[in-house]
This record gives structure tokens, C-alpha cells and sequence, in this order.
């Protein structure tokens, strides 16, 4: 099986990596000769990272990565095409309307938006059916969970092999079954912003401890067990007396925080300017970015699959 993976950026060069540690033959497409280049090097280094955690590396996943800047070439004979480029959806359907005419008429076309709609994507395209949204977290070759997001049109058939490739690649596939803004991982992660947003605003908590509250109770608590599963554990009566008198109290607000603007507006962007909503010191984005990916890779190793731990039927941690 042939994977094209479209856009050598941060995603579509995880992407790439995952297909290829799953034993798969991938194209990887990028526009630049230079991006490509990078885009091998940082696989080697994710590997490199791996390794270090003391996790299995499979020496043999970069030699079946092509990489090219040839469009047609990249999916000209692929099964399954992966696109990765910026969320812009007149971007989007200008592509799809060329992978359309370059890809093989059986093969699947996903897109790795965050949130834009499936069914308008696939609208530029004369195979709608065969057009499916495979969302990946960022960083894809460490987060295990996708989601595979239906437009109007998706086939079932289509849905069910998009699951099955996700599983060959060692990922927990979330079916999406309506199209939605956000799909679900999105959508549950601004519920929670949008009232971390309003904690600082009205100064109930700072944004060091709000990160404190996440990281170290209901991130570590979420981790080992899904919030369903908490409510069950705890007992149902109890969430539904707190959730009568604290709803009405949460942040309803349907508009960005005002904080947010005002932060924007300073250049304060994150940490790569230095200033988010925490400061930060010449060449610490990259050292954060490792520090990151160094705690995933130690609660993937301890967690194993979640799914089996807690009675599902997902089976055992792949190995790769």
C-alpha cells in the first residue's frame, strides 16, 4: 500500500514518519527541494529522540520515505493521500481539486484540518464519497489518538478503512460521524480554554496556575482515565448535584477573550516572541518543545494503551 502525504511542514513530516514506522511505502510531497531536506532531518531526529526515551526505533522507516516536489509523482499511484497544508479552505479545495485529477479514482483523500468543514473540502472534488477527514495532534508522531472526521458525502466503507490504516499505524482512530466545527479533541480543548480564559480575566486564578491546575490534576487524572470514566468511578448523583449549581456559573462567552486581543496586540504571540502568557528567554521555545515531547514519550512507555487498561477492546501497546 502506497501513501502520498502532502506538505513536508511539521505535521506532514510526522505523518510521513508514522506511515513509514508502520512499514509503509510513502511519498512525502513538499514544494521545496530545502523543505524536504529538513523534513528528513527532523524525522532522523525524532527517531533520535525516541531512541533516547528508551523506546523501540524501526531503522529501516526513512528508506521508505521518497521524498519529492513533484505533485503527480507524490500521488500518482497512492492508495491513500494525506494533505497537510495550512487551514485555509480556498487552499484546501484548490489542492483537492488537483489531487482529484492526479490521484487514482479509487484512492481515499484525507485532510488534516483542525476544524474546517469535510463535506466543503470534498466539494471540490468529483469523488466526495471517497473524501474523509484525518485529524492529527500535533506532535503526530508521539500523540496516538486521530480522528476520523465524516463529511456529508464520506462513505462507510470509507470510514472504516480510514480506521483500519490508523490502526495498522499504531494510532487509536475517534470516529467523527457528523460534521462539525472543531470535531471533538478541538472542541472539548476550547470549552476548557474558554474558562481558563475567563479564570484570569476575572482574576480568580493566574495562568501559572491554572497550567499547575491542568498539568498536574486534571491532565495527569485525564491521562489514565477519560472524563466519562471519572463521572462512572465517582458516582453519577454526584456530578449531576455539582453540575446543577456550577454550570450556570461557567463562561457562556462567544466571542475571544479580550486578554487574548490585548496580547496580540503587544506582539506578545507565544513563546517563540519571547511573551505569551508566560515569558520566556532567548532559545526557550525549542526547549520547551523537547521537554514536551520528552513527558509524552514517558506517559505513552507508563500508559500503555488506556483503552485496554480500562476494560476496552482495543488489545495490547503496538510494538514498532
Amino acid at each position: 500500500m502506497r501513501i502520498a502525504v502532502v506538505g513536508a511542514g511539521i505535521m506532514g513530516t510526522g505523518i510521513a514518519q508514522v506511515f513509514a514506522e508502520a512499514g509503509l511505502a510513502v511519498r512525502l510531497y513538499g514544494r521545496r527541494p530545502a523543505a524536504l531536506a529538513g523534513a528528513i532531518e527532523r524525522i532522523a531526529a525524532n527517531q533520535a529522540e525516541r531512541h533516547a526515551a528508551g523506546l523501540a526505533v524501526d531503522d529501516g522507516a526513512l528508506a521508505r520515505i521518497a521524498a519529492t516536489d513533484d505533485l503527480a509523482e507524490a500521488v500518482g499511484e497512492a492508495a491513500f493521500v494525506s494533505e497537510n497544508v495550512p487551514e485555509d479552505l480556498g487552499l484546501k479545495q484548490t489542492l483537492f481539486a488537483e489531487l482529484d485529477r492526479l490521484a487514482p479514482g479509487e484512492a481515499v483523500l484525507s485532510t488534516n484540518t483542525s476544524g474546517l468543514s469535510i463535506t466543503a473540502i470534498a466539494s471540490a472534488t468529483s469523488r466526495p464519497e471517497r473524501v474523509v477527514g484525518l485529524h492529527w495532534l500535533n506532535p503526530p508522531h508521539l500523540m496516538p489518538v486521530v480522528e476520523v472526521c465524516r463529511g456529508e458525502r464520506t462513505s462507510d466503507a470509507v470510514m472504516d478503512a480510514t480506521c483500519a490504516l490508523a490502526r495498522r499505524a499504531g494510532r487509536r482512530p475517534i470516529r467523527v460521524e457528523r460534521d462539525v466545527p472543531g470535531f471533538v479533541v478541538n472542541r472539548l480543548q476550547f470549552a476548557l480554554l474558554r474558562e481558563a480564559f475567563h479564570l484570569v480575566e476575572a482574576g480568580i486564578a493566574s495562568a501559572d496556575d491554572v497550567d499547575r491546575a491542568v498539568e498536574g490534576g486534571l491532565g495527569l487524572r485525564w491521562a489514565a482515565i477519560g472524563p466519562f470514566r471519572v463521572i462512572d468511578l465517582a458516582g453519577l448523583a454526584t456530578f449531576h448535584a455539582v453540575a446543577t449549581h456550577l454550570f450556570p456559573e461557567l463562561s457562556a462567552d462567544a466571542t475571544p477573550p479580550a486578554v487574548l486581543a490585548e496580547k496580540l496586540a503587544r506582539g506578545e504571540t507565544g513563546a517563540a516572541a519571547g511573551h505569551g502568557f508566560h515569558p520566556y528567554p532567548p532559545g526557550a521555545h525549542d526547549g520547551l518543545i523537547g521537554t514536551r515531547n520528552a513527558r509524552l514519550l514517558t506517559l505513552r512507555r507508563v500508559l500503555g494503551d488506556p483503552d485496554a487498561a480500562a476494560g476496552g477492546a482495543a488489545g495490547p501497546p503496538q510494538r514498532r
